[in-house]
């Protein structure tokens, strides 16, 4: 070979050397140059789960991507940071950020098996990769991170490095860092570790889900064996504590789930749409934040506790129906929250059966139906009228549209004059809408809106100002928790206050983003509040509401069932805690459940009847409920105001009773607005044996069956109580021709004068002036039963003779 052509072959060689070398110092200037900003490492923080715990203190959710609990170094046991160096990076505490000489056998690995499988990489590398690179094994990544774990090395000391990694790692079932992973596999705070439980933490950093005492304890427990082995190698725990910590059984917490699903579902998913509100989605995720909240977790199990019993198929009343795919799948649905009227702090919460998105204690709008009564009756009380006034309970044409009375009662029958207090404990609907009638629509909807009902309608096509919202019929309906609100006004003496979910809210190191301030505000004065939270408690003693009692406290409170049994409801409260219970169908329709099995029996009955759900089952599951989450709370009772008086009354007329009163009870008075005039209406009565069947005064003669002993007045002769009298109403709506009358009854207290009634329309018939006709004692004796005259007995006797001849000769005719 000439000279020259060896002067042109090391030319090309140191050409395609330099070539090769610029190349690659360009691809590794290039490789650098796209590698995640240093300066962005110097403020990282891993993401950290945010939680939410309970006003007890207990994890109900935790909040997270990478499910973190970031803890200083100094919390972290020496063993755990010992262990984790001896066996992921033994020169951790002497190289800068890479082991040379693991790179060189690592790579020399891959170049045999033609693969970028090798690890070998440090700690620092390890933290760099997971703070800020993809994991995939590619040559450009491992130059990356060992170029970012040199930087790394010159921004944080070791120590801050190993604590960062020990809070960044993975390791399984959801764990990020070495805290939560304390919790998930025993139970504990990472502090609290023995020797043995860190040698098994750290060994599972290399395959967590492989090496998971879970999944594979054997793999387990031989894994901590070797981290044991290095520890003593490497001179951090003598071979003596290493056997005895190889000896330790592993006692598991046992895997959980996230106790959002298991306590307060519908809560914590209300709490954490209220914090991405406040902070947005990447904070609740990422942030860290401690979430401190106002559940009281021994409440929220009791009311889980007393729907489950409900729902027992063997001693339940509450039954489980699944609809038809496209509908709701679970019914009859529930909805439960119990609010502190005094701080407006939730205390429970159920949205539902099951746990699905739908949270029905606070987006469900469903009518009320008597529930809503209580509003009327504080709006009257406001204007001036007491719980001992009286309004009559007869029929009324209220509804212009519909020819037939309306309302009606639920039991078809009237009381006539009966005060505010009785027809409030028992539901009467015609007194109800006949209040509202006599103060005014206006006053009720704003008294509505005042006790914090948002959905109140006042303009429009279709509205609430009509009268059937004395009944609760809402043009949009109302949620549990804003009925759970109007009622605690009246249990916190007039003030309202705001819900409150979220008592405080911090960052990850402790500052406070947000503290709670709820609106406060007073609705009503104090002895307003007071007469209807005493009206109220009559419902739980003496009405509908009987079921939800409490021995030993005071509660009050109110049904609600609407007409069509779609909505059943029980509002009541203590003096420190409300608690609103609704039972419906999500799509609304009435709660009958004549479902058969295959051989037709009902699957829900109620003495070989289908299964009816109303206000009963919801007082029931109130009642239940709250006697064993009130168990251990102090007894508190309802504080009287100075001004409310105690006033012995006649309870038909509600004036001071005169000596002939039948009745006297005693009934609360602001003072000031107490009856003083002493009612007329009772007076001496005569008892009169009275011929039913005739209406005449009944004489010896008369059969024993057809006579009653009525009663009268002696000075006016008008019949008065106790009567009772029943009619007919046909049905006058264009669909009545195949429905049969209405039969109603009217109940005439002792010493209520009885009335006429109309018998085509029901009401009371009255003179001119709009008075009342009463029923008046008869003059004459009944004539039916007398002995005969002898000139009569002739007569028959003729009679008798004629018609006898007469049908001779007529049988005679015919056979002829």
């Amino acid at each position: 070979m000439s000279k020259k052509a060896s002067q042109l072959i090391l030319i090309s060689s140191l050409l395609i050397i330099a070539l090769t070398f610029g190349t690659g110092v360009g691809i590794l200037a290039w490789i650098i140059k796209t590698a995640p900003d240093v300066s962005q490492l110097s403020r990282y923080r891993p993401s950290e789960a945010s939680i939410i715990y309970s006003a007890d203190g207990q994890v109900l959710s935790r909040l997270s991507i990478e499910n973190r609990i970031y803890v200083p170094l100094s919390k972290i046991p020496m063993d755990l940071q010992n262990a984790v160096v001896a066996v992921e990076d033994q020169k951790f505490w002497e190289h800068n950020g890479i082991n040379f000489w693991g790179i060189l056998r690592a790579f020399y690995v891959d170049l045999k098996t033609r693969s970028f499988a090798q690890g070998a990489s440090t700690i620092t590398q390890q933290l760099a990769r997971n703070m800020a690179l993809h994991q995939k094994k590619i040559l450009t990544r491992k130059i990356q991170e060992a170029y970012l774990a040199i930087q790394l090395e010159r921004i944080y000391t070791k120590e801050e490095i190993l604590e960062m990694y020990l809070n960044q790692i993975y390791l399984g079932h959801s764990a990020w860092g070495v805290q939560t992973a304390a919790q998930q596999y025993f139970g504990k705070d990472v502090k609290d570790l023995t020797l043995a439980e860190c040698a098994l933490i750290a060994g599972i950093i290399q395959s967590p889900n492989n090496l998971s005492p879970y999944n594979n304890m054997d793999k387990a427990l031989k894994r901590r064996a070797v981290v044991l082995n290095l520890m003593v190698e490497e001179g951090y725990i003598s071979k003596e504590r290493a056997e005895r910590a190889k000896k330790e059984p592993i006692r598991l917490a046992g895997l959980k789930r996230n106790n959002e699903e298991e306590i307060a579902p519908y809560f914590t998913r209300y709490v954490r749409d209220k914090v991405i509100k406040m902070f947005g989605p990447d904070m609740v995720y990422r942030g860290g934040l401690k979430i401190y909240t106002t559940l009281d977790t021994k409440m929220q199990k009791a009311a889980k506790n007393a729907l489950a019993t409900a729902l027992d198929p063997e001693k339940g009343y509450l039954p489980t129906i699944k609809r038809a795919k496209g509908e709701d799948p679970i019914q009859p649905q529930v909805a439960l929250i119990s609010i502190d009227p005094r701080t407006g702090h939730i205390k429970a919460m159920i949205g539902g059966r099951g746990n699905d998105k739908f949270n029905r204690t606070t987006q469900a709008l469903r009518q009320p139906g008597s529930a809503f009564k209580p509003i009327v009756y504080t709006a009257a009380l406001e204007m001036g009228y007491s719980p001992g006034d009286v309004i009559d309970d007869i029929p009324g044409y209220f509804d212009p549209k519909n020819p037939n009375p309306w309302p009606t009662n639920y039991n078809d029958k009237y009381l006539g004059p009966i005060s505010l207090r009785e027809a409030l404990t028992h539901s009467i609907n015609v007194a109800s809408v006949r209040l509202l009638n006599e103060i005014g629509i206006d006053p009720a909807l704003k008294m509505a809106e005042r006790l914090g009902i948002s959905t109140i309608v006042k303009e429009g096509k279709v509205n609430d100002r009509n009268l059937g919202f004395a009944l609760g019929g809402l043009t949009k309906g109302v949620s549990p928790i804003e009925m759970a609100s109007a009622y605690g006004v009246f249990a916190n003496k007039g003030i309202y206050v705001e819900p409150v979910a979220i008592l405080k809210i911090e960052d990850s190191d402790g500052h406070v983003l947000y503290e709670a301030n709820p609106t406060k505000r007073i609705v009503l004065q104090e002895d307003v509040a007071y007469l209807i939270t005493d009206m109220l408690r009559s419902v739980v003693n003496k009405g509908t509401g009987w079921r939800a009692a409490i021995k030993g406290r005071q509660v009050a409170g109110k049904t609600g069932t609407t007409s069509d049994l779609k909505d059943a409801w029980f509002v009541g409260y203590t003096p420190d805690i409300v608690t609103s219970v609704w039972i419906g169908e999500d799509t609304p329709r009435p709660m009958i459940y004549d479902e058969t099995d295959e051989e037709g029996n009902l699957l829900f009955s109620e003495n070989g009847q289908p299964a009816k759900i109303s206000s009963a089952e919801a007082a029931r599951l109130w009642g239940e409920y709250m006697r064993a989450a009130m168990k251990d709370r102090p007894v508190l009772e309802f504080e009287k105001p100075d001004n409310i008086i105690t006033v012995s009354i006649d309870p038909i007329t509600g004036k001071l009773p005169n000596e002939y009163t039948p009745e006297v009870v005693t009934e609360i008075y602001r003072e000031g607005n107490e009856p003083t005039e002493v009612e007329q209406l009772h007076q001496p009565t005569v008892k009169v044996a009275i011929d039913t069947v005739t209406g005449q005064l009944a004489t010896p003669l008369c059969p024993k069956e057809q006579v009653e002993e009525y009663t009268y007045q002696r000075a006016t002769g008008i019949r008065v109580g106790p009567a009772t009298l029943t009619f007919t109403i046909k049905n006058k709506t264009e669909e009545a021709e195949n429905t049969k009358p209405k039969k109603f009854i009217y109940v005439f207290k002792p010493g209520v004068p009885v009335i006429q009634i109309n018998p085509e329309t029901g009401t009371p018939i009255t003179d001119k002036n709009g008075n009342y006709i009463y029923q008046y004692m008869p003059t004459i004796q009944c004539q039916e039963h007398l002995p005969s005259t002898p000139v009569e007995k002739i007569e028959a006797g003729a009679k008798k003779i004629i018609d006898t001849i007469w049908n001779f000769f007529k049988a005679e005719g015919n056979g002829e």
